[in-house]
């Protein structure tokens, strides 16, 4: 939801922010969206004593603000991430960041604290976006205008498929989903350059325990290749260093 503070200023606020003092995000009419602190807590104030879990949760609101923003994680022009306690050897909110950015690399700074704006507060990370004034900036998470007679949260193959079977009983259906793509676990990427593609999610199945994904991987004509379960394995880390391992062991990584 957006609401005019004045000629130059809207507020971007979700279903439930509209009666607090400050706005989860503004927009300026040069199309500049600043996105609030999110904190690692779930919308009624929960925070999970992990650090990891924390990470996640903020890394969620700030996407969901992104999505009411109409805008997506390409307009990103500069985040700034807040670390209690930082520790540089482990660095664990790297894989996760890494995952919410896919290939966008925006400008970050990491600003290691003693402590946020409450003490169980472990992180927080707070967004600046570029969106082009005349893309901008439809009420993508108003009040609904329409019913439908069954609403499908997540839009990965189950929920897909539950869509596509809700239709062809003469149904009306709405697909929520809180990332900016479908498929959920499923995630194929093309490779740098164009010479081919990664699965990044998602990547095996079999006609024994998983007989309706095979089926439905058959009834889409998906190419199957068969996987090869001898030899070695080889596994390449974040820095970019590969290493073999033989099938069925596990990578040899430091933790």
């Amino acid at each position: 939801m957006v609401q005019h503070n004045s000629q130059n200023v809207a507020s971007i606020d979700l279903h439930s922010t509209a009666s607090s003092y400050f706005a989860p995000a503004t927009v300026t009419s040069e199309g500049l969206i600043h996105v609030s602190g999110q904190p690692g807590s779930t919308d009624d104030g929960t925070v999970p004593a992990d650090y990891e879990s924390q990470i996640h949760l903020a890394l969620l609101r700030l996407r969901k603000i992104i999505i009411a923003a109409d805008a997506s994680i390409s307009d990103i022009v500069k985040l700034n991430i807040f670390i209690v306690n930082y520790d540089a050897t482990t660095r664990k909110h790297t894989p996760h960041l890494q995952r919410f950015l896919g290939k966008h690399r925006p400008a970050v700074t990491l600003v290691p604290v003693s402590q946020l704006a409450v003490p169980s507060w472990l992180f927080e990370v707070d967004a600046v976006l570029s969106k082009p004034p005349q893309l901008q900036i439809a009420p993508s998470l108003a009040i609904p205008s329409k019913s439908v007679d069954v609403a499908i949260i997540g839009a990965g193959l189950a929920g897909l498929t539950a869509a596509h079977d809700v239709i062809n009983k003469g149904y009306t259906c709405i697909v929520l989903e809180a990332r900016d793509r479908v498929g959920g676990k499923t995630w194929s990427l093309p490779i740098e350059g164009g010479k081919g593609i990664v699965d990044v999610g998602a990547a095996w199945i079999n006609d024994t325990t998983q007989s309706r994904v095979y089926a439905l991987a058959k009834r889409f004509n998906a190419e199957l290749i068969e996987q090869n379960t001898q030899g070695n394995c080889v596994f390449q880390g974040f820095d970019g260093e590969c290493s073999m391992f033989p099938y069925g062991e596990l990578p040899n990584v430091s933790w």
